[in-house]
């Protein structure tokens, strides 16, 4: 009996020993996975930050000046018609364009029609803002109206001119007059050409540089204070400091 009881007891502190030991191999593997899973979400995180990242700069510019432009052109709002006008004392459909295009260093002929023949054609349902309108009104057979889109939905596309009748004002390309008399939608801003996006149509050398035999980006950046190579490649979308002749580069403006 005495052996039997002495038995009993190595018995269960076997079965003991066996049991948590099982559990410990069940603890392990259950860490193991929750180590895995938490190495794969920083690491998603980590490449979408780096796309994030990694966007042009020229898209935040173009941004900008598009805004600047749009805010020159809705602080005429009521301002009269006046044919040839170009200030609160009076404005036609193209003296906005021309002025409000202008408070961004971006200089547009003074005419509809002559507006018209710049950038490049874009489809109504592509329309963005920034982008001119132009219509034919009155049965012409030519472009003699043109407005600048403010805002783009699913559904409409809105835009702010100087009418006759009415002076600036905000309409819609939904309205029957305007419906009708629609010509195109041409797009000026962040153009694309071979060598990047560029801004079409610019006067002045402190937004767009046209690379002659010779040039550099260091010589390039020498040209405009507080620019630096690095600025013209980041706002460019450069990825080599290679050249070729003609090139737009967009300078970025700095004061």
């Amino acid at each position: 009996m005495m052996k039997l009881t002495r038995v009993i007891p190595i018995v269960t502190i076997l079965l003991l020993a066996s049991c948590k030991s099982k559990r410990t191999v069940v603890t392990k593997k259950s860490s193991s996975r929750k180590y895995t899973t938490k190495r794969t979400v920083p690491q998603i995180k980590k490449e979408s930050n780096n796309e994030v990242n990694t966007l042009p700069g020229l898209t935040t510019v173009l941004a900008s000046i598009t805004d600047k432009i749009i805010r020159k052109a809705l602080s005429f709002k009521g301002t009269r018609y006046k044919y040839g006008g170009t200030s609160k004392s009076g404005m036609d459909c193209s003296g906005l364009m021309f002025t409000s295009f202008k408070a961004a260093n971006i200089v547009l002929p003074r005419t509809s029609y002559e507006q018209s023949k710049k950038g490049v054609y874009v489809s109504k349902n592509s329309a963005q803002k920034g982008d001119l309108v132009f219509f034919k009104t009155n049965g012409k057979s030519r472009v003699n109206h043109v407005g600048l889109v403010v805002s783009v939905d699913a559904r409409d596309v809105k835009f702010v001119h100087s009418s006759s009748s009415r002076g600036v004002m905000i309409s819609s390309l939904k309205e029957g007059y305007w419906f009708n008399a629609f010509s195109g939608v041409k797009r000026l801003l962040g153009t694309q050409s071979s060598s990047g996006a560029i801004i079409e149509n610019v006067s002045g050398s402190n937004k767009v540089y046209t690379v002659r035999k010779g040039d550099t980006l260091y010589a390039i950046a020498r040209k405009f204070n507080g620019v630096s190579v690095a600025d013209i490649m980041s706002y460019n979308n450069l990825k080599s400091t290679s050249l070729n002749l003609g090139m737009k580069l967009l300078i970025p403006f700095k004061k």
